[in-house]
């Protein structure tokens, strides 16, 4: 005779297409937490949420992988079909400071740029961006950047003045983040950020889940979504 209480079996949770989510995230859990059950944890990789009756899931859409743990390149491949190579992401090296990487689609053909800008240039806008070809560069502006381009160049060559030449890292994210954007697991951004190609269009925005994980949705039909993916998954780690 079996006594206590049987568990329910976990759900099965089975892998989307890589383009059909609203939003995204980069996560290891696929059912988070509750006050009766532990996390159920998978491979750290693109998932999207997927709601069954009582249940939150969150499905794998793209898997990543890093060939060297000592190199900051990664490819992706749809969870649907993972010997199919979706886009890579690889360093450029030279520039003017900053880091930038190349994502090419399995083809080995270019589909743009993700740029990280290094702290003490980061007065106007977001370290993270992006360059799509054919279309504005894609970037989100602090809070109070605002009207034509030369004037926020402008009054970001005014601020550098008023800081001493250099404005640290903390400090310039705080101005658009209100949190952490070194990677501090112990501190979330506590408002979106917009990516906008031009002065208005938005293209790209992330938030966060009431979990604290961060969240990403394309905006724009003409932003191709692997570049959304390569900038989340760098700016993740």
């Amino acid at each position: 005779m079996a006594f206590g209480r049987r568990k329910d079996p976990e759900p099965t949770v089975e892998p989307v297409a890589w383009d059909s989510a609203d939003w995204f995230v980069i996560s290891a859990v696929e059912r988070p937490a509750t006050l009766r059950r532990k996390a159920v944890t998978g491979p750290r990789c693109v998932r999207t949420r997927v709601v069954e009756p009582g249940v939150e899931l969150y499905a794998p859409a793209v898997f990543i992988a890093q060939p060297d743990p000592e190199t900051k390149a990664y490819e992706l491949y749809p969870a649907l079909d993972p010997r199919t190579l979706l886009c890579a992401l690889a360093p450029v090296k030279g520039g003017r400071g900053g880091e930038r990487y190349r994502v090419t689609d399995g083809q080995g053909q270019e589909l743009g740029t993700v740029h990280r800008t290094g702290a003490t240039k980061r007065t106007v806008q977001h370290a993270w961006w992006l360059e799509q070809p054919g279309h504005p560069d894609i970037v989100a502006r602090y809070h109070w950047a605002k009207g034509s381009a030369k004037d926020v160049r402008e009054r970001g060559a005014s601020a550098v003045v008023r800081g001493a030449g250099q404005l640290a890292e903390s400090v310039v994210d705080s101005l658009i983040l209100g949190g952490s954007e070194g990677g501090d697991s112990s501190t979330y951004e506590s408002k979106p950020v917009t990516w906008r190609a031009g002065e208005t269009e938005v293209a790209l925005t992330s938030g966060h889940t009431d979990k604290a994980v961060r969240t990403y949705t394309p905006r724009a039909s003409w932003l191709d979504r692997r570049l959304a993916l390569a900038l989340a998954v760098l700016r993740e780690g």
